[in-house]
């Protein structure tokens, strides 16, 4: 592949093209022994930069920060982006698919099994409680980690908090949107950098992508009445797709206020347990999707979710990559950046909360509790050696007792 003197980002060292069947089959095969967005990222760099040499390790750092920048499950957009390095837009939709389809069918046969009884038999309210509590202390330390990251200065704690303010009082999914809005707002006014111009030249098919972005966008943040919650469901989920910064645990609450509805009939229970399950299948934490699109509309339901929550990013990531270069050079869109991201850490202090107080008071949760933020925090133990100790503690104790 020639290097391309309008795109800078990724230019591969070799001249040749990647062919397009071999970076599906590389990349399907990374994304099903890569447990979350992260590890996809370190195997494709590990794959294209160290052995293939396909990209230059700056090169590969400049993918993985744009996908940082744009909403969606991290990993995912890395993918896409190499793709579209290696392939133009054919390989960006080939590798999208690829890292995509593992999760997607392990995900989906998880619900097909979770409607038969012998699943539900087991999923005992105790089981689900102390799992729910677990899935609080594993937020709750990447809260911590994210927080110490992201959240800096004075003006980075006032927003993170004034944010998680906001959240615990709101009931739409309005809030948002709002909340990261007036972050960037608040960001972009009060730089200390005077102000320059952005330098973009969008296409008009650019426009056209962004204005159905911000239809879809609209459409999540807008009160509906309730009958319409499940014939626009699909629509409002790609627009509350665009308000996922900071990795998958922040789509928590959003997408509570999407499946969690008497309209689409997901219960709470089942919102819980597919957030559980997650770390036992490859991909990102948003895997859950056509978990949640499984139980709405079956196979068919599982197919439209992960394309509504997955493409769009995917779409928006490969048009920022042309313009990147105007944004993070421009030191006041940068400032109002870094405080959209410390506003995203309240969506992982949310979803703790949401948890937390469904769960009874009692000491063994405490126990769980203690044990899980030890297991997470100091050990960094996989979520999955947690899940099932504490599961088979809990079926010692149901034996026992």
């Amino acid at each position: 592949m020639s290097p391309r003197t309008d795109d800078a980002l990724a230019t591969p060292k070799r001249d040749d093209d990647e062919p397009l069947l071999k970076l599906f089959r590389v990349v399907l095969t990374v994304s099903a022994i890569s447990w979350g967005g992260l590890a996809l990222m370190a195997q494709l760099e590990q794959h294209y930069v160290a052995r293939e040499r396909r990209l230059t390790q700056t090169a590969f750092s400049d993918l993985v920060a744009l996908a940082w920048m744009v909403p969606g499950p991290v990993g995912c957009n890395v993918a896409v982006q190499l793709g579209h390095a290696l392939r133009g837009r054919t390989g960006a939709w080939a590798a999208g698919v690829a890292s995509v389809l593992p999760f997607f069918t392990v995900m989906t046969v998880f619900a097909a099994f979770y409607r038969t009884p012998l699943v539900h038999g087991a999923a005992s309210r105790t089981l689900l409680d102390h799992f729910s509590v677990v899935l609080a202390m594993l937020i709750a330390v990447t809260w911590y980690r994210q927080t110490c990251a992201l959240v800096r200065g004075p003006l980075e704690w006032g927003v993170a908090l004034a944010a998680c303010v906001a959240l615990a009082l709101a009931a739409s999914g309005a809030a948002y949107v709002v909340v990261l809005l007036l972050a960037f707002a608040v960001g972009w006014l009060v730089s200390p950098v005077p102000s320059q111009r952005l330098d973009m030249r969008v296409t008009r098919r650019d426009v056209r992508l962004l204005a159905v972005l911000a239809a879809l966008i609209a459409m999540f943040a807008l009160p509906l009445p309730q009958r319409l919650d499940a014939a626009l469901l699909w629509p409002r989920l790609a627009g509350a797709g665009m308000t996922l910064f900071g990795g998958g645990f922040s789509a928590l609450p959003v997408l509570k206020t999407l499946f969690v509805t008497p309209a689409v009939g997901i219960s709470n229970d089942d919102f819980t347990l597919a957030f559980t399950l997650s770390p036992l299948s490859p991909g990102p934490l948003l895997n859950v999707v056509p978990f949640f699109g499984y139980l709405v509309d079956g196979w068919m339901g599982a197919l439209v979710a992960t394309l509504a929550l997955f493409v769009p990013s995917g779409c928006l990531v490969v048009l920022a990559r042309r313009h990147v270069h105007g944004m993070s050079a421009n030191p006041r869109f940068e400032h109002a950046m870094s405080v959209l991201r410390a506003a995203t850490t309240a969506f992982l202090a949310i979803a703790v909360w949401h948890i937390v107080r469904r769960v009874p008071l009692h000491p063994s949760y405490l126990l769980t509790a203690l044990f899980a933020a030890m297991c997470f925090g100091k050990l960094k133990l996989p979520a999955y050696a947690v899940y099932a100790t504490v599961g088979l503690a809990c079926g010692a104790w149901v034996l026992l007792t």
